[in-house]
């Protein structure tokens, strides 16, 4: 038994050192071999042409718009045609009023038309028959002169009463209330059981095309001109730029905010809906700085600051060293450099999550 337990004992003991011996020679290996090396491509900056640029916030709002007001007012809504959001036409007819007066009152016009008509027409025959008997001098001017009054009188009644009866037709056509405009129905106001008053019962926008309206700080009002390049950015649509030109700059600036107002007119292509936020960027310009590849840079996680990595030459091998940039445009893929970098810097060519400060690289390409 006690030679078992001594075998036993061994062979433990044998197979701890052969385990203990492998791990301290895979140690001094992996202790002895050199670190691993980053291989990089290179770059340096380089002069680009990039766009003098005027950005602000602005909001878009419809390019016409009719407030519909009822022309009837004091009368009571019996129905309203249309919903909010709906597409109308000029024209169309979006609420119904009582009419029953106003037709009370074409009746009574019609009826005072035919009565000044059948008095015009009898004042018309005498005139007619004493100007007849006046050239025969069978009566006295006196006598003309009466008949002649009454019968110009008669005639004046009945352009009244015509008038009247026109002007009455008129109101009764607006006891319907029907758009001004064709667009997008944005707000209703009234609803049946309703008494029309002065406020708007409707409000249409045409939404085919719409207005972007903002305000730019009054340093950089000067460099705004009608007809200059503008890129739209909506922030509900932040994947799609929109192109168009300034179509107004407004003459003077708000003496309180001291900002003045630029308006940009663009096709909505049914995307671009009143009350939806965008940025605007205007071309005012063109200027020379130097660039980077918008891959060979990095944002500092935390920070948003923007970092480049630079080829440090070292006795020891290459390093890359982290650069902090200030950035300005961008263009076709490349971001301008304003601060950061000196005169034959060599940049890490493409970011990449394995760069650290320090690290050690290998220049693959100048």
């Amino acid at each position: 038994m006690k030679k078992l337990l001594w075998g036993v004992l061994f062979i433990a003991i044998f197979t701890g050192l052969i385990l203990y011996r492998r791990h301290e020679t895979q140690a001094l290996s992996q202790a002895a071999a050199p670190p691993d090396i980053l291989r990089i491509e290179a770059i340096a900056p380089r002069r680009a042409v990039f766009e003098e640029t005027v950005s602000f916030s602005a909001n878009i709002e419809p390019e016409e718009k009719a407030a519909v007001v009822a022309k009837a007012q004091g009368k009571t809504v019996l129905k309203v045609l249309v919903e909010e959001g709906a597409q109308v036409r000029e024209g169309q007819k979006l609420a119904v009023l009582d009419d029953s007066l106003l037709r009370q009152q074409v009746l009574q016009a019609e009826a005072a038309v035919g009565r000044a008509a059948s008095y015009a027409a009898t004042a018309r025959a005498d005139y007619s028959r004493m100007t007849r008997l006046f050239k025969q001098k069978a009566v006295s001017r006196q006598q003309f002169d009466h008949v002649e009054a009454e019968f110009q009188g008669a005639s004046r009644q009945e352009q009244e009463a015509r008038a009247a009866l026109a002007s009455a037709r008129i109101l009764l056509g607006y006891s319907t209330v029907t758009a001004p405009i064709s667009g997008i129905l944005l707000k209703r106001s009234i609803d049946p059981g309703d008494t029309t008053g002065a406020a708007p019962a409707f409000v249409i926008s045409r939404q085919a095309r719409v207005k972007v309206t903002g305000s730019v700080p009054e340093r950089l009002y000067a460099s705004v001109k009608a007809g200059q390049k503008v890129r739209v950015r909506a922030d509900a649509l932040p994947h799609r730029e929109f192109e168009a030109t300034v179509s107004q700059v407004h003459p003077s600036l708000d003496p309180v905010t001291r900002t003045g107002k630029v308006d940009v007119l663009l096709d909505s292509e049914g995307l671009l809906k009143p009350g939806m936020f965008a940025r605007v960027t205007i071309a005012v310009g063109e200027r020379e700085a130097w660039g980077l590849p918008l891959e060979s840079v990095a944002l500092l996680p935390g920070t948003g600051e923007r970092i480049c990595y630079v080829v440090s030459e070292d006795a020891g091998g290459d390093k890359a060293v982290l650069r902090k940039i200030e950035t300005g445009s961008e263009q076709d893929n490349i971001v301008e450099v304003r601060s950061g970098l000196a005169s034959g810097d060599r940049i890490v060519a493409v970011r990449s999550s394995k760069l650290r400060d320090g690290i050690a690289i290998e220049v693959t390409r100048p």
